[in-house]
């Protein structure tokens, strides 16, 4: 397929080649030229990048507008074999049915439209409908919204008195870390495995903390044999010798027994320890949930420790290396928080 311009075209096109150097009009441009000075269609869309049929509109469409239309033209985006209504219904099955391979959605488009794309042609139109393959999110299946949406309503006022300085606000969960390396993403060589050493021990380290929301560094812990009743009285009376000043103690906590136990409430009746239950199924809303994620990444899925005593050590040394990751800790827990909703069945 020929192209030719005329002298002063040529010119013209050569100045917008270097003015559109860094936008999408330069391969619009570069294209015409290419052609013009004679190199066949496939070394274009070779050299450039593009495949053959994008080159070909292209070359079609400077034909049939001229120059000054071909330039001002904002040529449609090639969304391949279907058409917009047919594009809007597969966006529309991908949201809403959960396709863990692009087989399946394959099968799909076939049954619906006898339209047959190819694994890679389909993923890159995946990729251009906004779609990305990663990582589905869990949520709890009695998770309820409007329950999340008034806890938080009431948030805003504990925050309130944190701001005024009359109080501390404190998220408070269990972990029980299992010594055993767990596999990650990292960057491999391509074709290439990157092994990872693993034991085969169940041996857990059960640590209770509490987390300052407004200072995330500064987090209570205590190291326990089990987390219980006694394991929480003692983590409360460090908060109490940590904060010996304020008025008011908030603690956030979940739902697990050992923070309603009988004598444990009692003993808090004349402190200043007041504790914020979460609505039912709300990890979400527990910013120490994040935290604990953080630790994980952090020291325990991508490091070897062949003994329970190293992996122990490791991870009681993360609470003393805390200001070391607060850059990290700062950005990660944000008081802002995502409320989750289980869909009713159908």
């Amino acid at each position: 397929m020929n192209v030719e311009l005329t002298v002063s075209e040529r010119q013209h096109l050569r100045q917008l080649q270097k003015q559109r150097r860094d936008d999408e009009g330069y391969v619009k441009v570069t294209v015409v030229l290419m052609l013009d000075a004679g190199r066949g269609l496939a070394t274009v869309a070779q050299d450039l990048g593009l495949d053959e049929t994008t080159v070909y509109r292209y070359v079609r469409a400077f034909t049939d507008l001229g120059l000054e239309k071909y330039l001002a033209h904002e040529q449609p985006g090639y969304w391949g074999l279907l058409c917009s209504a047919q594009l809007a219904h597969l966006c529309r099955e991908v949201n809403t049915t959960l396709y863990t391979d692009c087989k399946a959605i394959q099968a799909w488009l076939l049954r619906t439209y006898q339209v047959t794309y190819s694994l890679s042609g389909l993923t890159d139109l995946l990729h251009r409908l906004g779609f990305t393959y990663k990582l589905t999110t869990p949520v709890p299946c009695q998770a309820d919204a409007a329950a999340q949406a008034d806890f938080l309503d009431e948030l805003v006022v504990l925050e309130a008195h944190v701001e005024r300085g009359e109080a501390v606000l404190y998220y408070a969960d269990a972990a029980h870390p299992t010594h055993n390396t767990r596999c990650t993403r990292a960057w491999c060589a391509v074709g290439q495995e990157r092994p990872l050493l693993t034991v085969s021990g169940r041996e857990r380290v059960n640590l209770n903390a509490a987390l300052n929301a407004y200072e995330p560094t500064q987090v209570v812990l205590d190291e326990t044999a089990c987390v219980n009743a006694q394991s929480t009285r003692r983590l409360y009376e460090q908060l109490l010798a940590a904060h010996p000043d304020k008025a008011r103690i908030y603690v956030v906590c979940d739902n697990a027994r050992y923070y309603k136990n009988k004598e444990l409430r009692v003993w808090l009746a004349d402190k200043p320890i007041c504790q914020v239950f979460l609505p039912p199924y709300s990890p979400n809303l527990n910013l120490i949930e994040r935290f604990w994620k953080y630790l994980r990444q952090k020291i325990i899925n991508s490091t070897f420790y062949r003994t329970k005593g190293q992996f122990k050590k490791a991870v009681l040394n993360f609470f003393d290396r805390l200001p070391e990751f607060g850059q990290d800790l700062t950005s990660l827990l944000t008081r802002k928080y995502h409320i989750l909703d289980a869909q009713p069945s159908s």
